[in-house]
């Protein structure tokens, strides 16, 4: 059943929307912004407030009275815990940012029942195969009004660090999936922009020339691979990454089944991602692997305090 019903309602001064976090996908940001700032959250329920407050042009004499105004991280905010402060420089603690802050608090809880928020990030940066026929890789994403990324990636990776993060730990066959990639590229490397269009299909930025749906592989990295054990590798990363993939908004409900039925490989990663799901088709699945989440977290607490 869909986790949200409840359609976003955007206003001249507030907007909200979620990105992508990819190479690797991480999951997805969920953006609140208005006039005096913006709220961002990775898994919907703690937020980091940024308020918009000026600050001195630069150095020297010709700047002295040029005032540029930029993002300060104010706070994190949860339900829970409310709001926690970060120290601000001296003339940053004043009443106009306590007030911003608080307004954003105020879009935050207005808008919890709306998660999670439409994604906006349709123009993608996608990694193509030796040939320049197909895409293999999603490299980055971009919303319609953002700055592209500078420079491009041009390499796709499975993970970051050597342990992953604790939203999502190191596919064990990092490194072979990683050279995998790498081959079916090619030395040459091709990437192109793509607008996608709301049915799935793709416009090629640099030639306006259109691509199919089919064209692109639904959890970001293709499964089309020449030899079995390169098929089996990528297949067993994705289902590592479940609980991050089923933050994505466009899937089949079959691709979303066959993920749902992944949850328990991973289930560490799934309490910093389920409250994000757009739609939930078995409860069963998410279930297990919330219980077996907190069975492994708190077997964790035990053996760090002996």
């Amino acid at each position: 059943m869909p986790v949200n019903e409840t359609p976003v309602v955007e206003t001249a001064c507030i907007r909200c929307y979620a990105i992508r976090r990819v190479n690797p996908f991480l999951g997805v940001l969920q953006v609140i912004e208005t006039s005096g700032g913006r709220a961002i959250s990775a898994n919907g329920v703690v937020w980091d407030i940024e308020v918009l407050a000026e600050r001195s042009g630069g150095w020297g004499s010709l700047n002295q009275n040029s005032k540029q105004v930029a993002y300060y991280r104010y706070g994190l905010w949860s339900l829970e815990d409310g709001l926690v402060n970060r120290p601000l420089a001296p003339h940053l603690e004043s009443d106009p940012l306590t007030q911003q802050s608080q307004d954003l608090i105020d879009c935050i809880r207005g808008r919890l029942g709306q998660l999670p928020f439409p994604l906006q990030d349709h123009r993608e940066l996608w990694l193509f195969d030796k040939e320049d026929q197909r895409p293999v890789a999603l490299l980055a994403s971009a919303t319609a009004d953002s700055i592209l990324p500078s420079p491009e990636p041009k390499y796709w990776a499975p993970c970051i660090g050597a342990d992953g993060v604790p939203s999502q730990r190191r596919f064990p066959a990092s490194r072979e999936l990683e050279e995998q990639v790498k081959q079916v590229v090619g030395f040459n490397v091709h990437k192109h922009w793509i607008t996608r269009q709301a049915d799935g299909s793709g416009i090629l930025d640099a030639t306006n020339t259109p691509m199919n749906v089919e064209l692109f592989p639904p959890f970001l990295l293709t499964e089309d691979w020449p030899e079995t054990e390169q098929v089996r590798r990528a297949s067993d990363y994705l289902e590592w990454i479940a609980p991050s993939l089923l933050t994505l908004q466009q899937l089949s409900n079959t691709e979303r089944e066959r993920m749902e039925k992944c949850l328990h490989i991973q289930a560490v990663s799934v309490e910093h991602h389920w409250h994000l799901y757009p739609e939930i088709l078995d409860e069963k699945y998410l279930t297990a692997a919330k219980v077996q989440c907190r069975i492994q977290h708190s077997n964790q607490i035990r053996r760090e305090a002996r």
